[in-house]
This record gives C-alpha cells, sequence and structure tokens, in this order.
C-alpha cells in the first residue's frame, strides 16, 4: 500500500489511476493466458497485446504533440488578431490584419506588396 502526494491540477494522480488499471488488466490478462495450453497461442496472445499498448502509446504522443503544434505561437497578436498558417505544410501565409471583408461575406487578404 502507498499513499501519492501530488499537486493539483498536474494529472499526477489521473495517470497512477491509469496504472494502476492498466496493471489489474495485466495480472488479469497473464492469469488468462498461463491457463492456455498451446504456446503459440500464448506468443501471439503476448504480441497483441504488446501492440495495442504500443498503438496506445503513439495515439496518445500524436495527440499531444498535434495540440502543442497547433497551439504553438499562435496567440492572438492583438485582441482580435492572428497568423494564419497552411494546414498542410504549416508555414505562414497571413495575418488577420490584412484581411477584408468584401459585400459582408468575401473574405480577401490585402497584400502591401
Amino acid at each position: 500500500m502507498y499513499t501519492l502526494v501530488a499537486e493539483q491540477g498536474r494529472g499526477t494522480a489521473d495517470k497512477e489511476m491509469f496504472n494502476k488499471i492498466r496493471e489489474n488488466m495485466m495480472q488479469r490478462a497473464i492469469r488468462t493466458i498461463q491457463h492456455e495450453s498451446k504456446p503459440e497461442e500464448i506468443h501471439q496472445r503476448i504480441r497483441n497485446f504488446q501492440e495495442m499498448a504500443k498503438v496506445e502509446r503513439e495515439m496518445a504522443a500524436k495527440g499531444k504533440e498535434t495540440s502543442e503544434r497547433m497551439h504553438a505561437g499562435r496567440r492572438p497578436l492583438n485582441d482580435g488578431e492572428y497568423k494564419l498558417y497552411c494546414k498542410k505544410c504549416d508555414s505562414f501565409a497571413a495575418s488577420s490584419e490584412n484581411m477584408r471583408t468584401i459585400e459582408g461575406s468575401h473574405r480577401v487578404i490585402i497584400d502591401s506588396r
């Protein structure tokens, strides 16, 4: 038994809870697999569990990376002013201060060049 001491709002307690759940799942999986009689089945199930865990880690890392990339350096410059980036290549496209609305619905970018 142990006690977790963590700063509130840091997610440490949630991580610990998920680790405990994963630990219990792994213990159940090991007991189930140990009752299997064929070594090939045991190895295949182990590979399946490992692949699922790997995909879970990759998805979590990819989600975190995408979130960080989307929010990095893209806060408003002034109230209501933003920088716009290409969705494909992530290069700077324009600033919202250069955008104008024509006839109430068409958006154009006014370039000073």
